[in-house]
């Protein structure tokens, strides 16, 4: 009999191979950047149940999560406290628009992690809070 072992393949790898979905995995929704048919700088990125729309697809280009109409994921004001709202900007290069991912964990400015506010009900904000292994902060690939 054979053991096949599996090695984990890090966030940044897989989202630079093609577009995914990116997963809480408490509650198993999506983040998404809302779209209208165009992008709108600002526009705060919201969790939401995955049901494959244009804004739940996200990539990495130049080591920032990029997603629908070309939008960074960015934190507003480029402000590393927690309860930053997670916007979705045109991208710059900025500090606040680099994102790394470990052991399940999406770190953005300040070594902050992406998270959802409040409770998981009624399509809460995407913020950045100190890194503590919430649910609220656990996520995941699809």
């Amino acid at each position: 009999m054979r053991v096949y072992q599996w090695a984990a393949v890090p966030l940044v790898m897989m989202l630079a191979a093609c577009a995914s979905q990116i997963v809480n995995n408490s509650n198993g929704q999506c983040a998404n950047l809302p779209w209208h048919g165009y992008a709108e700088d600002g526009t705060t990125l919201r969790m939401i149940p995955c049901v494959g729309r244009a804004g739940e697809q996200w990539n990495v280009k130049n080591g920032q999560i990029v997603g629908v109409g070309g939008s960074c994921m960015d934190v507003e004001g480029s402000n590393p406290l927690d309860g930053a709202r997670v916007i979705g900007v045109t991208c710059n290069g900025s500090p606040s628009q680099n994102w790394t991912a470990a052991n399940g964990h999406v770190v953005g400015i300040g070594g902050k992690c992406l998270a959802f506010a409040g409770d998981d009900t009624g399509n809460p904000p995407l913020v950045i809070a100190s890194c503590s292994g919430a649910p609220s902060q656990q996520w995941s690939l699809h």
